[in-house]
Parts: C-alpha cells; structure tokens; sequence
C-alpha cells in the first residue's frame, strides 16, 4: 500500500475514536483523508470534491451508511457518487450484514476494530479498479477481539494500540495515548446514555449506544468493556427489555479500566452516578 499512488478517501463514521484511529492510519499510508460524522454530510462531500474512495460506517445516528449508499448510487450526490468505490465499516460480523451491504451498492465490507491488513488489501483492491467494477467482498468476517470465545477478556492489551504502524516504526510514537484519551474523553458522555436510555426505556439509544462501544473500545484494546457492550447489544437485538443491569455492568468496567491504567474516573452527570 505504501506504494501506491495517494488517493483521496472520505471516511464517513460517527463515532469519534474509530474515525481517528482510520484517518490516522490512512495518513500514514500517504492518502489524503476527508472526515464527515453523518450520512448527510457524506452526501454533502460527495457533491463538492471528488473522491477515490469512501469508507463508510454502517450504523450511525442520522442516516445509516446502508440509506446513504443508496442515495448516493441513486445519483442524489451527482455522478460521481454512483461509481466511487464504497468501502462498508461495522462492528458487525455476519454474512447478512455483508449481504445488505453489498445489495445497496456497497463494493467491500470490513468489520470493526479496523484490522490495517484486511484495510490495506481493501484498498488496494479498489484503488485502480474503474468506478462502477463489480462488486466484492473479502472471505474474512472476523468478529474482532472483543468477541472471540475461550478465556475472559482482558482489561487492557496495550498490544493494540502497540501494532498501529505510526507506533511501531516510531513516527508517531505517542499516537496511542493520544487516542486513548480521546476515548476516555468520550466515554462519560457514552456511560450516561446507557444510564438515561435504562431510566427511560430508549432501547434504541442503549442498543445504538452498546454498538458504538463495542467498536471504539475493542479498538484501544478495553476489551473487557467491549465485551460488556458487545453482550448488552446482543441482550437488546434479541428482544429482552429489561435494561435495569446495564448501567451497574457499564461502571463496573469503567472502573475496572480506570483502575488498571491509573486513571481517575471522569466526573459523570449526577444521575449516571450510583454507589456500587
């Protein structure tokens, strides 16, 4: 990948630390990267420049990448957003989540936390192809970290923030804690929406919210909190309502990730606060 001519890719995800981790390493492989956090604004790119390709997240909070691949393929953002190669992120490892991207136009399907191997070959794969080629996908649908069964997950693995390639070869050396404390910047905010969806109800913003924490977790190695999130979105696909046990779990790991960093825990609103 590092010799391939540098290409001009959009990168459409909402959630905040997996959108900086694919940038990040994107950069590093010498591509110019444009950033959007929503569907819309991904039709807004796709209408004013011109892009090589997309890298599009599948579940976000305003328009899903599956609806806003079909508006581009639809011609809704000019001719160029027919034929762009788009490549499908999600923290979804199934054969039909692949299937109903693939069936919306969608050319490639990668699951989250991003593997740079799978992304390189993904890329490569679609970089000189012309617009408008058939469609693929990779053999590969690997659940990621957070999921693999056998032995409880571990807290933290700083393995994985270790093996981002601008760790290794020392060219961004501190890059890991830098997207570790974007993460635990993010991750108040996240715990008490999973607190206020449980007080009310909303099983669509716990579910939506479980998701978004599976990834971005597994991604800085908080694999035992991606597994909580990944259990709790299962809980809720599944059809189970009671969301009572979710806020306790959620903080119990957050304390336990804290613990185990030397991190003292954010302040969170006074109603995600309970004693343990």
């Amino acid at each position: 990948m590092q010799q391939q001519a540098p290409l001009h890719v959009l990168v459409v995800e909402d959630e905040v630390v997996n959108r900086d981790v694919v940038c990040h390493i994107l950069n590093y492989f010498g591509h110019q990267v444009s950033a959007v956090d929503s569907g819309a604004a991904a039709l807004s790119a796709v209408r004013r420049a011109s892009f090589d390709l997309v890298v599009m997240d599948c579940r976000m909070h305003d328009m899903d990448g599956l609806e806003t691949t079909r508006r581009l393929r639809a011609g809704e953002a000019g001719p160029s957003g027919i034929t762009v190669p788009i490549i499908a992120l999600t923290a979804q490892a199934f054969a039909v989540d692949r299937d109903a991207c693939l069936a919306v136009g969608m050319n490639d399907f990668l699951t989250k936390p991003v593997d740079i191997d799978h992304l390189t070959l993904a890329i490569e794969r679609w970089a000189r192809r012309p617009h408008g080629g058939q469609h693929t996908c990779p053999t590969h649908a690997d659940a990621g970290p957070c999921c693999q069964p056998g032995a409880a997950p571990k807290v933290f693995d700083p393995a994985v923030l270790a093996a981002l390639p601008m760790v290794v070869d020392g060219s961004q050396s501190d890059y890991g804690q830098v997207v570790l404390d974007l993460y635990f910047k993010s991750l108040p905010a996240q715990l008490s929406s999973i607190q206020h969806a449980a007080t009310s109800g909303d099983i669509q913003t716990a579910q939506r919210t479980a998701h978004s924490l599976k990834s971005s977790s597994a991604a800085v190695g908080a694999l035992a909190m991606a597994a909580c999130a990944a259990d709790a979105e299962a809980h809720l696909c599944h059809g189970n309502q009671d969301m009572s046990h979710l806020p306790s779990r959620f903080d119990m790991e957050y304390e336990r990730l804290c613990a185990m960093l030397g991190r003292q825990p954010d302040l969170m609103p006074e109603s995600a606060v309970r004693p343990c």
